[in-house]
């Protein structure tokens, strides 16, 4: 029974992550959360998206573990579009985990380009979309 919660949560925080992250790329690779503090607390700030990077690295090497575990099968089949999109999901948040750990976020150094970050970020909602969908459609079950 622990597993399947600490796999829920995993799996609400990378939607969760994906959402934030589509809104940074759509800001020009800031994070939201340096727009809604003050500046006096950019040690603070940083620190916070660290330990949410380093959590969103976990979470993502969970789930992935999880689905390997269980055959590949996401949502109780195997469906391309949401392999797809899991897995997109997957090697952000072990990328976000990296540059929590490593301070180097592999994702944002390929291209500084708005119209890469317009990009990716569109391919960002449109997974975190596929797999609420399909997640709602298994009745909240991942594997």
């Amino acid at each position: 029974m622990k597993t399947r919660v600490f796999e829920t949560y995993s799996f609400w925080w990378s939607e969760a992550r994906l959402l934030i992250a589509a809104i940074a790329l759509f800001l020009g690779g800031v994070p939201p959360l340096y727009l809604l503090v003050s500046p006096s607390l950019y040690t603070t700030t940083t620190l916070i998206l660290k330990v949410s990077w380093i959590i969103s690295g976990v979470a993502a090497g969970h789930l992935l573990y999880r689905w390997y575990d269980t055959g590949q099968k996401l949502f109780g089949h195997k469906d391309h579009k949401d392999t797809l999109a899991f897995l997109l999901l997957i090697v952000t948040g072990l990328n976000l985990g990296f540059a929590g750990v490593f301070g180097l976020n592999l994702g944002m150094n390929i291209s500084r380009s708005p119209i890469v970050f317009f990009i990716v970020a569109a391919l960002y909602l449109f997974a975190a979309y596929q797999l609420w969908t399909s997640y709602q459609k298994n009745k909240r079950k991942i594997f």
